[in-house]
């Protein structure tokens, strides 16, 4: 009678965990690094250091819980006023072009229902949405001219939506446009 109760407590909570994830809403915004100077481990530059506050003020309003960040300088930099001011937890993945290693640690850090923010490089980001389920990103690289972007991956039972936004100074393609 009592490992009866027990499973059926166990089961009763396990779907309620599941239903939970079903119903809940994810969110990811994704990033890429601020302006950087040259080199190969670079900080940011001025403007990098001026777009890193730009996010800040972008998503302050958004709830962000986690942030994840690679092992590189520039990343976590454009992260660390949101980070600091904010009091959010940052996971630091070891950045691969296929973006396994970032998948994983979202995966291990169970951030379902969650909303978080990834600052990614201009090789890595379409991979990252595309994995994140939006099968259809048409870019190949982020334009290395290219900062202002500010991607949105919802999720919703099991449905991945993406959303482009624009934030901070212009940048690359769309400073020449203006």
């Amino acid at each position: 009678m009592k490992y009866t109760l027990a499973f059926f407590l166990l089961f009763s909570l396990a779907n309620k965990i599941i239903a939970q994830q079903e119903n809940a809403v994810t969110k990811v915004f994704i990033v890429r690094h601020a302006e950087k100077e040259s080199g190969k481990d670079p900080v940011l530059t001025p403007a990098g250091n001026a777009r890193a506050g730009d996010l800040v003020r972008a998503l302050k309003d958004e709830g962000v819980q986690k942030i994840y960040v690679s092992q590189y300088r520039r990343t976590q930099m454009t992260a660390d006023s949101m980070r600091i001011q904010l009091g959010i937890d940052t996971v630091h993945y070891v950045a691969d072009t296929v973006c396994d290693n970032l998948i994983s640690a979202i995966m291990e850090h169970r951030d379902f229902g969650k909303t978080i923010l990834i600052v990614a490089h201009s090789n890595t980001i379409p991979h990252i949405i595309r994995k994140l389920g939006v099968a259809d990103f048409p870019y190949k690289d982020i334009p290395d001219a290219e900062f202002d972007n500010l991607f949105l991956v919802t999720y919703k039972k099991e449905k991945a939506k993406l959303k482009v936004m624009k934030y901070g100074a212009k940048s690359g393609a769309s400073a020449a446009m203006q």
